[in-house]
């Protein structure tokens, strides 16, 4: 028995579905039932009953997915700790944020560690809400950053602040103008893989605008590059304004006006160190978590 045979079945279980859950893993449908059968003969009884029109799980089932989660959680946690060790005697910070959040959480992160000396952080970007799941979940990261409610049993998901995003433009692009529409403008857009992107697409069609696109990219440092080389105007959000790439660029409000609340993710059920509590908390406090901080 595999612990990767019980990351199988704690999928299907909390997918309700072999075709979700296959989806939520990566791997052939076929693939994950078949896994599913060998776990169910190495065991001797069924986990699962399965019919056309649903999957229902037995009572055997339900036990053994909370010994499973429980068995899951202690691995993660136990392997996690030992690859830490190679790097100093306290486990190394995991924090997953957004391209546009990487200045002000280094401003964060840097505090932190004047008041625990010696202490490691590893910082990647993360993107999809999907992946951002997937990381909190399989104890690739300790905290992430999203810009959705992640809708998860095993998440907290708190908003800390709320941004309007901006269109950037060369200096003397719009002279005076200090709001603007998007219709009949070449644009600059995150792909279609991204939240931002969801974001305007949502608020294209709202308003019933037909953006005029003209490149699409993976992050807004490109996007900034290319309304320098002016190619086009980015929307970006108005904190990563402050960007050192932002340079020399315009910054105009857009009107109807779009905006968006940045959340601070966890595993809720995870037993989190001194430290990492810390942090969350620095975080939060960073933003007046009292009341949501407008900008």
């Amino acid at each position: 028995m595999k612990i990767l045979q019980f990351e199988y079945f704690i999928a299907v279980v909390e997918n309700k579905s072999f075709t979700k859950a296959s989806n939520y893993l990566h791997i052939s449908q076929p693939s994950l039932t078949a896994a599913i059968k060998k776990l169910e003969n190495e065991l001797g009884y069924k986990l699962l009953e399965r019919s056309t029109k649903e999957i229902k799980i037995t009572e055997r089932g339900i036990l053994f997915y909370q010994y499973a989660k429980d068995i899951v959680h202690t691995y993660h946690q136990t392997v996690e700790r030992m690859y830490d060790l190679n790097y100093s005697s306290n486990p190394k910070i995991k924090i997953g944020i957004l391209e546009s959040t990487s200045k002000w959480v280094s401003s964060v992160v840097t505090k932190h560690n004047n008041d625990y000396d010696g202490q490691h952080y590893l910082i990647k970007e993360i993107l999809s809400t999907h992946e951002i799941i997937k990381a909190i979940t399989h104890y690739d990261v300790h905290i992430a950053l999203s810009n959705e409610q992640l809708n998860h049993n095993d998440i907290t998901s708190i908003p800390i602040y709320n941004e309007d995003y901006i269109l950037t433009a060369p200096i003397n692009a719009f002279p005076d103008i200090k709001s603007i529409q998007l219709k009949n403008l070449p644009l600059i857009l995150p792909n279609d893989s991204f939240q931002v992107r969801k974001h305007l697409n949502d608020y294209f069609i709202r308003h019933e605008i037909r953006p005029q696109i003209v490149l699409e990219v993976d992050r807004f440092e490109t996007a900034l590059n290319y309304v320098h080389e002016g190619m086009g105007y980015a929307v970006i959000p108005k904190i990563y304004y402050q960007s050192h790439n932002a340079s020399y660029l315009n910054a105009i409000s857009i009107h109807p006006n779009i905006k968006r609340t940045i959340y601070i993710n966890f595993h809720k059920k995870r037993k989190h160190s001194t430290r990492v509590l810390s942090l969350i908390d620095m975080f939060k406090q960073y933003w007046d978590f009292d009341g949501l901080h407008e900008t």
